[in-house]
């Protein structure tokens, strides 16, 4: 599963000059078609995950798409796969991180 707020992410950090994507178009498609091969979904946004996603921003002081991605977690209880340790903090309410490195 992906969170419905990675793609978005991906968007901005682009638009912001962050992550250069030099054909979006063109990154977008081949982006699905290895989410596709690798049966990978996008989940639909949940009111449940902004609520959730408010609580860890004030509680852990995670950043806007760090709660989000975080709440994605704990809501659908499933891992995080990242390299970012801030999600480490959420273990406490069940959401676990497991760094790529591992898989």
């Amino acid at each position: 599963m992906l969170s419905p707020f990675s793609l978005l992410e991906v968007n901005l950090l682009s638009r912001a000059g962050k992550l250069e994507i030099l054909n979006f178009g063109n990154f977008a498609r081949d982006l699905d078609a290895l989410l596709d091969a690798n049966s990978i979904r996008t989940l639909s946004d949940r009111a449940e995950y902004h609520s959730e996603a408010r609580r860890f921003e004030s509680d852990y002081g995670l950043t806007f798409f760090d709660s989000l991605h975080g709440a994605v977690s704990r809501v659908q209880k499933e891992t995080i796969v990242s390299f970012d340790r801030t999600y480490d903090k959420l273990g406490k309410v069940g959401v676990r991180r497991i760094d790529p490195i591992e898989i």
